[in-house]
């Protein structure tokens, strides 16, 4: 099992690089297993990542298996991981879209697409904050208690979720609804789906989360 997890989360790395959802340097990656975090290390290629190169660690972040360094900010994946029980899995990376939107400080319309509020739900813009930093790992932890991705602001993104799959979907919807938004504002609207109809998708999803 431990080897998997670390396999999983090496060639995470590489998925992310090859849908051009992350460079090679940037991000983190990491999966909660029970007591421990698996986690990327600081300094190594996301794409060129070995399974030996992953990182264990306890939740105070002290290293019990590897001989890199975890990621810088393994703070806020702590964090997060503390406030949601349900979160197991957690990708941040800097998807080129998404980012742009980061970077302009653009806020995500919710509710404007049927596939995106069904896997991705809201998504704030959280403001800027140096990075590895205690006041980020706030920030994160605290807009993650709420939401299943987020906008760092001059930064990048991040999603969560019950599996490292479902985060690495929750990221590619990202970065597709960033496109959409962008295709839509050249062809100068950005149409919300009507109230009412709105309301009764998200009870339909609603009705079939209960059914699981």
């Amino acid at each position: 099992m431990k080897r998997l997890i670390k396999e999983e989360i090496a060639n995470m790395g590489k998925r992310l690089y090859e849908r051009r959802l992350n460079g090679g340097y940037g991000g983190n990656i990491s999966v909660k297993d029970e007591d421990v975090i698996y986690i990327t290390p600081s300094g190594l290629p996301k794409d060129e990542l070995q399974y030996s190169d992953i990182i264990v660690m306890d939740f105070k972040g002290n290293v019990l298996e590897g001989t890199g360094k975890p990621s810088s900010e393994m703070l806020f994946h702590i964090l997060i991981y503390k406030t949601r029980e349900d979160v197991n899995a957690i990708i941040h990376a800097h998807p080129p879209l998404a980012t742009g939107f980061a970077i302009a400080g653009k806020e995500i319309p919710a509710g404007i697409h049927e596939e995106s509020t069904v896997v991705l739900g809201e998504v704030p813009v959280l403001p800027y904050e140096v990075t590895s930093s205690k006041e980020l790992a706030k920030n994160v932890s605290d807009a993650l208690s709420k939401f299943n991705a987020a906008l760092l602001s001059n930064h990048g993104a991040i999603t969560v979720g019950d599996t490292l799959e479902t985060a690495f979907r929750r990221m590619e919807e990202l970065e597709n609804l960033c496109e959409m938004i962008l295709v839509a504002q050249s062809l100068g609207r950005v149409n919300k789906i009507p109230q009412d109809k709105l309301k009764a998708l998200l009870e339909l999803i609603r009705k079939r989360s209960a059914k699981r």
